[in-house]
């Protein structure tokens, strides 16, 4: 049995700290058109999940997708400590909340460890289909990084061909229902509160002036 999601929950911080508990946190918005996810959320200093399929944890993640939510005045969905994971079936209780709420577009926020990504920060839509989209994304996205001085020293890429993390598996980012940008993090960005908040920032600015754009041309 799936634990119950909370919405609105009375403490954000509290929860996201917890690494001894699994709870699906669901954060309400303004804005319906875009939901930001995180599935394999676990405190900095948890480095596994209690989940056979996915036991590496995305640390500190949450973080993230709940700050980018308020930036957006829209909903986040994080699933914390999960036992399962969650992105890949669209039968898990985090897909079927996610269906639910029909956004268009959906970002989904991840972490690596370095070992394995080609570049520091690495964007996927989920397909060559919608390569345009995820090189759109990192190419704006790049260049704002460019004027930061916490973080314009992180290599970034969009391009299918070139990245590592593709997720071409994974449900939430393969579907039709919405377009999906799949965004994995390197360890020093998620630890470190002064580069989050302003890699949040610039990620919610730039997601502010592509809905135009984006909205019309999903397929």
């Amino acid at each position: 049995m799936y634990p119950n999601h909370t919405e609105k929950p009375m403490d954000i911080n509290a929860i996201l700290n917890n690494a001894d508990h699994s709870v699906l946190v669901v954060t309400p918005g303004i804005h319906e058109d875009v939901v930001v996810a995180v599935p394999h959320h676990a405190p900095s200093g948890a480095s596994k999940l209690p989940c056979k399929e996915h036991p590496e944890a995305d640390e500190n993640a949450g973080f993230l997708g709940y700050y980018i939510s308020r930036l957006l005045n829209c909903r986040s969905v994080i699933a914390c400590n999960y036992f399962i994971d969650p992105n890949k079936n669209k039968d898990t209780d985090y897909c079927r909340l996610l269906l639910s709420l029909k956004p268009k577009i959906l970002l989904e926020i991840h972490g690596h460890g370095g070992r394995s990504a080609n570049f520091d920060i690495e964007i996927s839509s989920g397909s060559h289909k919608r390569n345009r989209w995820s090189m759109e994304l990192a190419n704006r996205l790049g260049a704002k990084l460019q004027t930061s001085p916490q973080l314009k020293n992180y290599t970034i890429s969009g391009n299918f061909n070139d990245i590592y993390f593709k997720a071409t598996r994974t449900f939430t980012i393969t579907t039709d229902e919405w377009l999906a940008f799949h965004i994995e993090l390197p360890n020093s960005i998620r630890k470190s509160q002064i580069e989050y908040k302003a890699f949040c920032e610039s990620l919610s600015e730039i997601i502010k002036d592509m809905l135009g754009l984006l909205e019309p041309k999903f397929s």
